[in-house]
């Protein structure tokens, strides 16, 4: 079985500033079993964004997301607005 999570999120720069520190989390995320699918932003809010990514464990994103906080709020991801959606398939 397949684990996915969605995340939906706010940033507080713009989408190009967030998006190097996205690709340079890319080998620490793989790491944590973590493999980014897509992202972007939405078509009219470019300080709206999403993650689709691929896990090996349902709670791996959440285990990678307590370590790696700081990283995470540098890019300009706004940590409260964060929402995740789980599928499996």
């Amino acid at each position: 079985m397949a684990h996915l999570a969605l995340l939906q999120f706010k940033i507080n720069n713009d989408f190009d500033e967030w998006e190097k520190t996205f690709y340079a989390a890319q080998n620490p995320a793989r790491k944590h079993g973590i493999n980014s699918i897509s992202h972007g932003h939405e078509a009219d809010d470019p300080k709206s964004l999403f993650v689709l990514m691929m896990l090996d464990e349902k709670d791996t994103w959440s285990q990678f997301y307590e370590s790696s906080k700081d990283m995470v709020e540098s890019s300009g991801h706004i940590l409260d607005s964060t929402k995740v959606t789980y599928y499996e398939n």
